[in-house]
């Protein structure tokens, strides 16, 4: 199926001012004439539990969970609303956000969403695809009630009053079939780069943990340096499963013998930290979202007095250092830290200095590498398994197992891997920047068909 742009002559006013102008053999209609809204109970306790989202609308719930969590008991389903397949479910809270959709099965749904059914000679794919569109966000959000975004409600006598583009049931089904066929190709073309992005990510990691655990020599040639596998003879049981052999020469310590390791404490964050933040001032936070895998992110927008720092001086940063995320979701995120003026740490975010004399046995960015391999990741990978809030304590940072080279093998490790790195997230940005323009020209498409702006040829 091919599609043409129509002229301003086969348009016409709609006579709403959002929706402006429409095919002249199109209409408008007030929701409510199209859709009622369904409030049956779920007597018969049904299990087949519904999510809404605004990534892909309606989809099983036991389809889009992860490892660590669990579907809600049956037990606590009675007062889920019913769902029948083709009805439309909307999170009314979250309705500005596109998180909507029509259904393509019989279940059930929280009892704070909203589930309409048509009453009209309609395609419910029709308008999946038009209620998804940033046309209708942005005017659900104006048709929503409250104060601030996170209490919008978009309730059910406010979407029943708006009006919608009501196309002839046979152009509602043609776009519907269209834009079925051309988003299954977006999608296709988009996964297939998401999955090329897991390739390049697992394959940086994978490099890292080879070079870093000694499996692999970094060699200087004419041209920078290269890689040569290590024979057998060079090698030994490092004692550590997850490690495996590494090079005799090589160590392995815990990281707390080499450095030091701490937050700032809960209690000191209630007590102290809490009452002094604020827009401005001289030391800014750093939290997790400043951390990401080998980038510390500069984006200072909470800030406390110098007084309050040096009271917290332990957990201060003003000196060079490793930070490292331990809760939530991101945990194990690390960068370096070589600011000349002092921060402050937020409680999910802690410091490793290097001190003393171990300054002259690891260097922080070669431990970066390190912590970021998979040998590094393990004790995270174990903890993010086992919980549905993971968080790694001090004592489990500090308790692990660092691969350390000599300081001068450690330098070539770091001049190597940043090379690599660099051109292989080069390679992984490129692909991100292709995968939003597919998708701004995905959407653009959607909303061009749903609004009459194209004609789909037969």
């Amino acid at each position: 199926m091919e599609y043409r742009y129509r002229d301003a002559s086969e348009m016409k006013d709609s006579g709403v001012e959002w929706i402006g102008k429409i095919p002249k053999d199109w209409e408008i209609k007030r929701n409510k004439y199209m859709f009622s809204e369904i409030n049956l109970k779920n007597s018969k306790h049904d299990d087949n539990l519904l999510s809404v989202s605004e990534y892909y609308g309606v989809a099983l719930r036991r389809d889009k969970m992860s490892d660590n969590e669990y579907l809600t008991r049956a037990e606590s389903l009675e007062d889920y609303k019913v769902c029948k397949e083709d009805d439309l479910v909307m999170n009314i809270m979250l309705a500005w956000k596109k998180a909507m959709g029509v259904s393509r099965y019989d279940g059930i749904v929280s009892p704070a969403y909203c589930i309409y059914r048509k009453k009209d000679i309609i395609s419910m794919k029709y308008y999946h695809y038009l209620f998804r569109t940033d046309l209708y966000a942005s005017l659900f959000k104006q048709n929503s009630t409250g104060i601030i975004d996170s209490r919008l409600r978009l309730y059910p006598e406010k979407f029943l009053s708006i009006y919608s583009h009501r196309p002839k049931l046979e152009t509602q089904m043609k776009i519907a079939k269209f834009l079925d066929k051309k988003t299954s190709q977006f999608d296709s073309i988009i996964s297939k780069k998401e999955a090329l992005i897991e390739k390049l990510e697992e394959a940086k990691k994978s490099l890292i943990s080879e070079v870093v655990t000694g499996k692999v020599k970094v060699v200087k040639t004419d041209d920078g340096y290269d890689l040569v596998k290590r024979s057998s003879d060079e090698m030994k049981d490092s004692g550590v499963d997850w490690i495996g052999c590494i090079p005799k020469g090589f160590k392995i310590v815990r990281l707390g013998l080499i450095s030091f390791v701490t937050k700032l404490a809960g209690f000191e964050y209630t007590n102290n930290m809490a009452e002094a933040l604020s827009n401005e001032g001289e030391v800014p936070i750093v939290r997790a979202g400043n951390i990401k895998m080998n980038k510390f992110i500069n984006q200072e927008k909470e800030f406390i007095d110098i007084e309050t720092s040096k009271l917290l001086n332990r957990s201060a940063l003003y000196q060079k250092c490793v930070l490292i995320t331990f809760i939530g979701a991101g945990i194990g995120e690390v960068a370096l830290f070589d600011k000349v003026e002092r921060h402050h740490l937020a409680p999910n975010v802690a410091k490793i200095e290097i001190l003393g004399e171990n300054k002259n046995k690891i260097d922080e960015q070669y431990l970066i590498y390190y912590l970021m391999s998979s040998a590094g990741q393990e004790e995270v990978n174990k903890i993010k398994k086992a919980s549905a809030q993971p968080s790694l304590s001090m004592e489990t940072i500090r308790n692990m197992k660092i691969v350390i080279p000599e300081l001068d093998e450690q330098y070539k490790i770091n001049e190597y891997l940043t090379k690599r790195i660099k051109e292989i997230e080069h390679i992984i940005d490129k692909t991100k920047k292709q995968i939003e323009k597919l998708k701004e020209a995905k959407q653009s498409l959607i909303s061009e068909a749903v609004t009459g702006k194209i004609e789909i040829m037969d």
